[in-house]
């Protein structure tokens, strides 16, 4: 029996690319064949969201893409586009009420939040290819396994969309034990407990299992930090301990540290093997996995493309030039997040600039766009619409 999940597509017929390429089980199989089978993934999707939300047929009319097929990985810069920030004041649904199965807010600790809704495919198949990735980077594990996630603790019906990935995540190797670094205070509210973390991975080294520490960066840090002011041994974790960094620093990102020096700190103070080290992009609007390979490099795996747009003309950029991460992705059902814009300033780089395997860009996350504690991103969701409507 496989241990991924079989999953079905809400229409068979209409979504059958969606399907096949949703089943490839290696992330970064790249070739003609999956490239073809990616385009007409595409056309799939932007078929059945112009059917089954009246919000995108406008979109795709106004936009002068109207009923376009594509063709090539030319043409998909052309579909238009819908920044993340939409989603925090706008509720669009392609499925109706009844066949929606879970709704998740995104991970920002201030201000208003995104609210995105899934059903059972669309769930299913976001969950089912961090499975393949995990797989592929050989993170499965049958050895009993500790967890300490950097996030918030769970109360009965947690829609954090960041919790319950970081939760999910506790899958890959069988539970021992599992400590939240932000505590529940019973009022639905949380609280950082840097001293219980500290105190929990001692435990954990003098157990002599394997730990498994997943969840927001900065807490983490933090962890660091207050180990290294009260003068704290360096801990020996057991060498199949491994970091699954996700999230980002949200409200620190004036306390981010090089990520070079990052990941050496928890090597020297933790233990953890530096390839055990990896960080994971990903968002509640576009749950596709980003994760680092060996080399620390994210690369784009086959179910999704990256574009990368200029900062001022919004046009698509050149390898090596920031600009915001334009997603693509075709597997997406319940919601029209066809192509997505996300505040991060990125850079691409080509498959060849990483010496790992995979054969698919790679990009590094330079920041948010007019970042500051009050303000995530300096151009609204409605100002990027109205630009790219007015085409």
């Amino acid at each position: 029996m496989s241990k991924f999940e079989e999953l079905r597509v809400p229409d068979p017929e209409k979504l059958a690319s969606i399907q096949k390429l949703c089943d490839i089980q290696n992330p970064y199989a790249k070739s003609d064949e999956n490239d073809q089978l990616f385009y007409s993934a595409m056309n799939e999707i932007i078929s059945w969201h112009r059917e089954c939300s009246p919000f995108y047929a406008r979109l795709l009319e106004q936009s002068g893409f109207g009923d376009r097929q594509i063709g090539d990985i030319y043409h998909l810069p052309d579909i238009p586009f819908i920044h993340a920030n939409f989603y925090k004041t706008h509720v669009v649904k392609s499925l109706p009420e009844n066949e929606i199965a879970q709704v998740f807010t995104s991970s920002g600790t201030t201000g208003q939040k995104s609210q995105m809704f899934f059903d059972n495919w669309s769930i299913g198949a976001g969950r089912r290819m961090v499975d393949f990735v995990n797989d592929h980077f050989g993170f499965y594990s049958e050895q009993k396994t500790n967890y300490l996630i950097s996030n918030y603790e769970p109360l009965a019906g947690s829609k954090h969309g960041a919790t319950n990935t970081a939760k999910y995540f506790a899958k890959y190797a069988p539970m021992n034990e599992i400590f939240f670094a932000l505590r529940s205070k019973g009022d639905g509210s949380h609280e950082f407990d840097t001293f219980g973390c500290i105190r929990k991975l001692k435990e954990y080294e003098e157990q002599g299992l394997p730990v498994r520490m997943v969840g927001f960066p900065s807490f983490m840090f933090f962890i660091l930090e207050r180990m290294k002011t009260l003068g704290e041994k360096n801990l020996q974790l057991h060498e199949d301990s491994a970091v699954m960094l996700m999230g980002g620093w949200k409200g620190y990102a004036d306390k981010q540290i090089p990520k070079d020096e990052f990941y050496q700190r928890l090597n020297e103070q933790l233990g953890i093997p530096l390839h055990r080290i990896r960080d994971a992009y990903g968002s509640v609007e576009h749950s596709v996995p980003y994760f680092e390979c060996e080399h620390h490099h994210k690369h784009v795996p086959i179910w999704s493309r990256m574009f990368v747009r200029d900062l001022k003309t919004l046009e698509i950029a050149d390898y090596h030039q920031a600009g915001f991460a334009n997603f693509v992705t075709p597997y997406l059902t319940s919601v029209p997040n066809v192509s997505v814009m996300m505040g991060d300033m990125v850079e691409m780089y080509h498959p060849e600039e990483c010496p790992c395997s995979i054969n698919t860009p790679f990009f590094e996350i330079l920041g948010r766009a007019g970042t500051s504690k009050s303000k995530s991103c300096a151009i609204s969701a409605a100002e990027l619409l109205k630009k790219e409507v007015s085409k």
